[in-house]
């Protein structure tokens, strides 16, 4: 049945996300004494989850959602092949060349396909600035940089 159900296939994997993140949970206090404590919020999601997975479940059991009706074609396999590829370039590049250049490659490769190229440029330029501006410099967040500070 899971082979061809792909809902119960997500229900179930969803639940057990839940049920793992409950278990979790229940290592912090759940009441202290200025009020709800860390265990709290939580408990209480990942037990909205656990019951929204189970409706799924039953609703996944009604109508039958084949794994050939969502999974990607062709071209929506090689987009998520460029999006994987732009990330894997970001992470492993952001140390050596800095913030703003890794996240101009990647909004770069992500951009290339739907703006012509100077649009992209610009885009991905503009965007890595205003990035590196509010969170590097207005938040004092510590991004990595190059060796011209950027």
């Amino acid at each position: 049945m899971l082979q061809k159900n792909a809902g119960l296939c997500g229900a179930i994997v969803v639940f057990l996300v839940g049920a793992v993140f409950a278990f979790q949970s229940l290592s912090y206090e759940y009441y202290g004494a200025m009020g709800p404590g860390p265990g709290l919020l939580p408990l209480w999601l990942s037990g909205i989850l656990m019951v929204m997975s189970v409706l799924y479940m039953i609703e996944s059991l009604r109508q039958v959602v084949a794994w050939r009706d969502i999974l990607p074609d062709r071209s929506g396999l090689i987009r998520i092949c460029r999006i994987l590829a732009a990330f894997l370039l970001f992470v492993f590049t952001v140390e050596t060349i800095g913030f703003v250049v890794s996240s101009t490659l990647f909004l770069l490769i992500l951009l290339a396909k739907e703006y012509k190229w100077y649009a992209s440029v610009a885009i991905s330029i503009a965007i890595s600035l205003v990035l590196f501006w509010v969170f590097g410099k207005m938040l004092s967040i510590p991004l990595p940089v190059n060796e011209f500070g950027w």
